[in-house]
Protein backbone atom coordinates (compact mmCIF):
# COMPACT_ATOMS: atom_id res chain seq x y z
CA UNK A 1 0.00 0.00 0.00
CA UNK A 2 2.81 2.40 0.80
CA UNK A 3 4.00 2.54 -2.80
CA UNK A 4 6.90 4.52 -4.32
CA UNK A 5 4.45 6.74 -6.20
CA UNK A 6 3.71 8.35 -2.85
CA UNK A 7 6.49 7.31 -0.46
CA UNK A 8 10.24 7.22 -0.30
CA UNK A 9 10.92 3.84 1.30
CA UNK A 10 14.14 3.17 3.18
CA UNK A 11 14.34 -0.51 4.21
CA UNK A 12 15.84 -0.68 7.69
CA UNK A 13 15.48 -4.35 8.65
CA UNK A 14 18.51 -6.60 9.08
CA UNK A 15 17.89 -8.45 5.81
CA UNK A 16 18.18 -5.22 3.84
CA UNK A 17 21.04 -3.73 5.82
CA UNK A 18 23.32 -6.76 5.90
CA UNK A 19 22.34 -8.77 2.82
CA UNK A 20 24.16 -12.08 2.62
CA UNK A 21 25.47 -11.62 6.16
CA UNK A 22 21.99 -11.13 7.66
CA UNK A 23 21.68 -14.75 8.84
CA UNK A 24 24.98 -14.47 10.69
CA UNK A 25 23.97 -11.13 12.19
CA UNK A 26 20.63 -12.56 13.32
CA UNK A 27 22.39 -15.47 14.99
CA UNK A 28 24.95 -13.25 16.70
CA UNK A 29 22.23 -10.98 18.10
CA UNK A 30 20.13 -13.95 19.19
CA UNK A 31 23.03 -15.63 20.98
CA UNK A 32 23.70 -12.40 22.86
CA UNK A 33 20.16 -11.19 23.40
CA UNK A 34 19.59 -8.26 25.74
CA UNK A 35 18.47 -4.62 25.73
CA UNK A 36 21.52 -3.54 23.71
CA UNK A 37 21.51 -6.18 20.97
CA UNK A 38 17.69 -6.22 20.86
CA UNK A 39 17.79 -2.65 19.57
CA UNK A 40 19.15 -3.96 16.28
CA UNK A 41 17.46 -7.36 16.44
CA UNK A 42 13.97 -5.82 16.56
CA UNK A 43 14.59 -2.61 14.65
CA UNK A 44 11.55 -1.65 12.53
CA UNK A 45 11.27 -2.94 8.96
CA UNK A 46 10.96 0.27 6.94
CA UNK A 47 11.18 4.05 7.16
CA UNK A 48 8.67 5.88 4.94
CA UNK A 49 8.70 9.53 3.88
CA UNK A 50 5.41 10.81 2.45
CA UNK A 51 6.05 12.67 -0.80
CA UNK A 52 2.57 14.24 -0.69
CA UNK A 53 2.48 15.45 2.91
CA UNK A 54 4.83 17.93 4.60
CA UNK A 55 5.00 18.25 8.38
CA UNK A 56 8.37 19.85 9.22
CA UNK A 57 9.49 19.60 12.82
CA UNK A 58 11.00 23.07 12.65
CA UNK A 59 7.74 24.75 11.55
CA UNK A 60 6.48 24.91 15.11
CA UNK A 61 3.23 26.67 14.30
CA UNK A 62 2.02 23.92 11.98
CA UNK A 63 -0.58 21.57 13.48
CA UNK A 64 -1.65 19.68 10.35
CA UNK A 65 0.20 18.21 7.42
CA UNK A 66 0.50 20.34 4.29
CA UNK A 67 -1.16 18.59 1.34
CA UNK A 68 0.98 18.48 -1.80
CA UNK A 69 -0.84 17.98 -5.13
CA UNK A 70 2.03 16.21 -6.90
CA UNK A 71 4.62 13.93 -5.24
CA UNK A 72 7.76 15.81 -4.28
CA UNK A 73 11.21 14.72 -5.37
CA UNK A 74 14.39 13.76 -3.57
CA UNK A 75 15.21 17.42 -2.78
CA UNK A 76 12.01 17.89 -0.74
CA UNK A 77 12.28 18.94 2.91
CA UNK A 78 10.08 18.34 5.93
CA UNK A 79 8.25 15.27 4.60
CA UNK A 80 5.99 13.50 7.09
CA UNK A 81 7.93 10.38 8.08
CA UNK A 82 7.43 7.27 10.17
CA UNK A 83 8.72 3.73 10.66
CA UNK A 84 6.55 0.68 10.09
CA UNK A 85 6.81 -2.74 11.72
CA UNK A 86 4.76 -5.46 10.03
CA UNK A 87 3.26 -8.33 12.04
CA UNK A 88 1.07 -11.25 10.95
CA UNK A 89 -0.84 -13.54 13.30
CA UNK A 90 -2.88 -16.62 12.40
CA UNK A 91 -2.86 -18.16 15.89
CA UNK A 92 -5.94 -17.29 17.92
CA UNK A 93 -5.58 -17.60 21.67
CA UNK A 94 -7.52 -20.50 23.18
CA UNK A 95 -9.05 -18.60 26.11
CA UNK A 96 -10.09 -14.97 26.73
CA UNK A 97 -8.20 -12.54 28.94
CA UNK A 98 -9.89 -10.17 31.40
CA UNK A 99 -13.10 -10.21 29.38
CA UNK A 100 -11.34 -9.72 26.04
CA UNK A 101 -12.67 -12.22 23.51
CA UNK A 102 -10.04 -14.32 21.75
CA UNK A 103 -10.92 -12.68 18.43
CA UNK A 104 -9.50 -9.43 19.80
CA UNK A 105 -6.32 -10.71 21.45
CA UNK A 106 -3.14 -9.76 19.63
CA UNK A 107 0.35 -11.03 20.34
CA UNK A 108 3.83 -9.53 20.05
CA UNK A 109 7.19 -10.70 21.31
CA UNK A 110 7.87 -9.24 24.74
CA UNK A 111 11.41 -8.10 23.93
CA UNK A 112 10.21 -6.51 20.68
CA UNK A 113 7.54 -4.54 22.56
CA UNK A 114 10.11 -3.40 25.14
CA UNK A 115 12.46 -2.33 22.34
CA UNK A 116 9.76 -0.22 20.70
CA UNK A 117 8.99 1.38 24.06
CA UNK A 118 12.63 2.43 24.35
CA UNK A 119 12.76 3.65 20.76
CA UNK A 120 9.63 5.79 21.14
CA UNK A 121 10.40 7.31 24.55
CA UNK A 122 9.71 11.08 24.49
CA UNK A 123 12.47 13.66 24.45
CA UNK A 124 13.46 15.17 27.81
CA UNK A 125 12.24 18.64 28.70
CA UNK A 126 14.90 21.17 27.72
CA UNK A 127 12.72 24.20 27.12
CA UNK A 128 12.98 23.83 23.33
CA UNK A 129 10.50 23.02 20.55
CA UNK A 130 11.55 19.36 20.52
CA UNK A 131 10.45 18.76 24.12
CA UNK A 132 8.29 15.67 24.46
CA UNK A 133 8.54 14.68 20.81
CA UNK A 134 9.23 11.06 19.98
CA UNK A 135 9.92 8.66 17.13
CA UNK A 136 6.86 7.46 15.23
CA UNK A 137 6.74 3.70 14.74
CA UNK A 138 3.52 2.26 13.34
CA UNK A 139 2.51 -1.34 13.89
CA UNK A 140 0.68 -2.77 10.86
CA UNK A 141 -1.02 -5.85 12.28
CA UNK A 142 -2.77 -8.57 10.27
CA UNK A 143 -4.83 -11.12 12.22
CA UNK A 144 -6.67 -13.82 10.30
CA UNK A 145 -9.15 -14.33 13.15
CA UNK A 146 -10.00 -10.68 13.92
CA UNK A 147 -13.14 -9.11 12.39
CA UNK A 148 -11.36 -6.34 10.44
CA UNK A 149 -8.32 -8.49 9.53
CA UNK A 150 -6.01 -5.46 9.14
CA UNK A 151 -5.23 -2.99 11.93
CA UNK A 152 -2.65 -0.36 12.82
CA UNK A 153 -1.60 2.04 15.56
CA UNK A 154 1.49 3.75 16.91
CA UNK A 155 3.72 1.47 18.94
CA UNK A 156 3.98 3.88 21.89
CA UNK A 157 0.21 3.53 22.45
CA UNK A 158 0.14 -0.27 22.66
CA UNK A 159 -0.16 -1.74 26.14
CA UNK A 160 -0.64 -5.29 27.47
CA UNK A 161 -4.12 -6.38 28.53
CA UNK A 162 -4.66 -5.83 32.25
CA UNK A 163 -4.39 -9.51 33.09
CA UNK A 164 -1.35 -11.18 34.64
CA UNK A 165 -1.55 -13.88 31.96
CA UNK A 166 -1.05 -11.27 29.24
CA UNK A 167 2.64 -10.84 30.05
CA UNK A 168 4.88 -13.91 29.93
CA UNK A 169 7.48 -13.52 32.67
CA UNK A 170 9.69 -16.48 31.86
CA UNK A 171 13.40 -15.96 31.18
CA UNK A 172 14.44 -15.91 27.53
CA UNK A 173 17.85 -17.33 26.67
CA UNK A 174 19.57 -18.65 23.53
CA UNK A 175 18.81 -22.17 22.31
CA UNK A 176 16.02 -22.69 24.85
CA UNK A 177 12.36 -22.37 23.96
CA UNK A 178 10.91 -20.30 26.77
CA UNK A 179 7.38 -21.21 25.67
CA UNK A 180 6.95 -24.95 25.27
CA UNK A 181 4.76 -25.97 22.38
CA UNK A 182 5.24 -22.68 20.57
CA UNK A 183 5.31 -22.91 16.78
CA UNK A 184 7.07 -19.54 16.54
CA UNK A 185 10.30 -18.29 18.01
CA UNK A 186 9.46 -19.74 21.42
CA UNK A 187 10.31 -16.44 23.11
CA UNK A 188 8.02 -14.78 25.68
CA UNK A 189 5.23 -12.53 24.47
CA UNK A 190 2.68 -9.98 25.57
CA UNK A 191 -1.00 -9.97 24.63
CA UNK A 192 -2.77 -6.73 23.73
CA UNK A 193 -6.35 -5.84 22.87
CA UNK A 194 -6.60 -5.50 19.09
CA UNK A 195 -9.43 -3.03 19.61
CA UNK A 196 -6.89 -0.53 20.94
CA UNK A 197 -5.56 -0.49 17.38
CA UNK A 198 -7.53 1.15 14.60
CA UNK A 199 -8.88 -0.64 11.53
CA UNK A 200 -6.19 0.00 8.94
CA UNK A 201 -8.38 2.19 6.73
CA UNK A 202 -9.20 4.49 9.66
CA UNK A 203 -5.54 4.69 10.71
CA UNK A 204 -4.47 5.69 7.22
CA UNK A 205 -7.03 8.50 7.12
CA UNK A 206 -6.62 9.81 10.68
CA UNK A 207 -2.91 9.26 11.25
CA UNK A 208 -1.26 9.01 7.83
CA UNK A 209 -3.33 11.79 6.20
CA UNK A 210 -4.83 9.72 3.39
CA UNK A 211 -8.01 10.62 1.54
CA UNK A 212 -10.91 8.34 2.55
CA UNK A 213 -11.56 6.91 -0.91
CA UNK A 214 -7.88 6.17 -1.51
CA UNK A 215 -7.49 4.46 1.88
CA UNK A 216 -10.60 2.35 1.33
CA UNK A 217 -9.38 1.13 -2.05
CA UNK A 218 -5.87 0.43 -0.78
CA UNK A 219 -7.09 -1.63 2.18
CA UNK A 220 -9.54 -3.51 -0.02
CA UNK A 221 -6.72 -4.48 -2.40
CA UNK A 222 -4.45 -5.47 0.50
CA UNK A 223 -7.10 -7.76 2.01
CA UNK A 224 -7.65 -9.41 -1.34
CA UNK A 225 -3.92 -9.98 -1.78
CA UNK A 226 -3.36 -11.36 1.76
CA UNK A 227 -6.62 -13.20 2.40
CA UNK A 228 -8.27 -13.61 -0.99
CA UNK A 229 -11.28 -11.53 0.07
Amino acid sequence: MLKPERYFNIPTGIEYRFGEESKQVHELLYQNMGPTTDLLRYFPDNLYLDRCRRLPTWETGRTAAQVIAEPLGIDATGLFSFFVEYKFSDSERRAPLKGVDTRFIGIIEREAWLTYKRLTAPNPLLGIYLDGQHTLIALFYAATYAPELLYANWEHLIQPIDDERAIRKTIAQPQIKSEMGSTGSGTPWINFDIRTLKPLERFMVEDLFWEQAQASEAVKSCKKMLFGK
